[in-house]
């Protein structure tokens, strides 16, 4: 367990409602789908970055909206990476969410 799941377990506790989630507090989603970016990383290979922004989730792709945020995301860069490269991609080696934070 994270940090944050043992805090978001903890505070289950405190409230007395074991059944209010499962891991995560749902949220509303707050991102950009058109900000990623993949890099061909050291030791990763081809590795799609996409960025969380604003976004309240907890990052983790067991998470449901999480899950169907990264699988939207995924087919939008695929189509990109096939345009620009002109062929297609055979799999990405990892998915990296991030906030990327600007001021």
């Amino acid at each position: 367990m994270t940090a944050f799941e043992h805090y978001f377990e903890s505070l289950k506790k405190a409230l007395g409602r074991n059944n209010i989630y499962d891991i995560w507090p749902d949220f509303e989603p707050e991102y950009d789908e058109r900000e990623y970016a993949w890099a061909t990383l050291r030791g990763l290979g081809e590795s799609l970055l996409l960025n969380c922004g604003r976004c309240d989730g907890p990052s983790d792709m067991r998470h449901n909206k999480c899950r169907a945020c990264v699988d939207r995301r995924k087919s939008i860069a695929e189509k990109t990476y096939e345009k620009v490269m002109g062929r297609p991609i055979e799999r990405w080696n990892a998915i990296i969410l991030c906030r990327i934070h600007v001021e």
